[in-house]
């Protein structure tokens, strides 16, 4: 039997009680105007479900037969979809690790499962590809939230949307994203080299990471990425939410532990061998993020812990970040609030 020929893009979804919002993801990928791709779903135990009471797998198989459909009528070929399940909750990294063993393509898109991806978007990455080769594509996308009638509400602001339109060569791309502020530090709205990104999963351990994990995974994927290149395209709707926002409520310890996890991704990085190469400029950068994120462990964990876990979680919370620099930096904020 002829061998069928490798996709040229793998889209990988980490599924995480995202299930009420599953199904309009889904159709946003598997209803692009394209037919080189496959479709990678990992849920991390994940035990919510949507309005229709469907578990992740049946969303995935009911929306990956309806679309299959639609894609026929539109003389689109079939789209492969594979469905993972962990057994257990193994965290964010551990998921997208999944994510990229399973994926066949040249190129990898993380797709979270809250967010839509735009019409055009897997045709846009392949003629960039195609084009220039490089290891890394990123498109344009717009931070928002979308009305009940799926039209979409842009912020104001968006911190995840900067871009270089055009190439850049010539050194490794981490450059131009720590120091030189020219590409967005996140997964998602890019097409990653799958080579590029297995060397990045190399250096990082087995680790139980819920937030930040972005920013680790990133910061070896562009240390390894020698070219890339940003595409005037709209690619990706990111849904702004709350997620573990300081609005909601922590009251038990794998709460605590999906707050503090991030403390594990600067832990990586700053053992890791790739740092030593780094310019003063690029390490401030980490130690200015770092210092942000253990701000933000802090407010969440003083406004939103319940009274019978305070003691614990600030107990955990020095366990993970260590007791010098949480002091450190709470002196800080005090300072700063009188």
């Amino acid at each position: 039997m002829k061998k069928s020929p490798a996709p040229f893009i793998s889209v990988c979804l980490p599924v995480y009680e995202t299930e009420p919002l599953l199904a309009q993801c889904l159709s946003s990928v598997f209803l692009q105007d394209f037919d080189s791709f496959e479709v990678i779903v990992v849920s991390d135990a994940s035990r919510f479900h949507d309005e229709a009471g469907r578990s992740a797998k049946k969303i995935v198989k009911q929306v990956h037969k309806d679309c299959e459909k639609i894609r026929r009528e539109r003389n689109l070929s079939p789209v492969s979809v594979t469905f993972i399940e962990h057994r257990e909750n193994m965290g964010l990294v551990e998921v997208r690790r999944s994510l990229l063993y399973y994926a066949k393509g040249k190129y990898i898109s993380y797709v979270d499962s809250d967010d839509v991806m735009a019409e055009g978007a897997l045709k846009a990455f392949f003629e960039a590809a195609q084009a220039h080769d490089s290891d890394i594509i990123q498109g344009r996308s717009i931070a928002g939230f979308f009305r009940p009638d799926g039209s979409f509400v842009p912020k104001k602001k968006n911190m995840y949307s900067i871009i270089t339109i055009g190439e850049i060569t010539g050194e490794p791309i981490i450059k131009s994203w720590l120091a030189g502020g020219k590409v967005a530090g996140v997964l998602w709205a890019k097409a990653m080299k799958r080579s590029i990104l297995e060397k990045a999963f190399e250096c990082i351990p087995h680790i139980e990471c819920n937030m930040t994990e972005d920013f680790l995974i990133f910061f070896f994927t562009s240390f390894y990425a020698q070219k890339y290149v940003g595409i005037d395209k709209l690619v990706y709707y990111y849904r702004a939410a709350s997620g573990m926002s300081s609005a909601r409520k922590i009251d038990s310890i794998r709460k605590l532990r999906m707050v503090c996890s991030s403390a594990s991704v600067f832990t990586v990085i700053s053992e890791s061998e790739e740092l030593k190469s780094l310019s003063e400029t690029e390490l401030g950068y980490i130690r200015r993020f770092s210092t942000k994120h253990l701000m933000d462990n802090i407010l969440q964990l003083r406004r939103s812990v319940i009274p019978e876990l305070q003691e614990k979680a600030h107990a955990m919370l020095c366990a993970y970040w260590g007791a010098g620099f949480v002091e450190k930096v709470e002196k800080i904020m005090d300072s700063a609030e009188n």
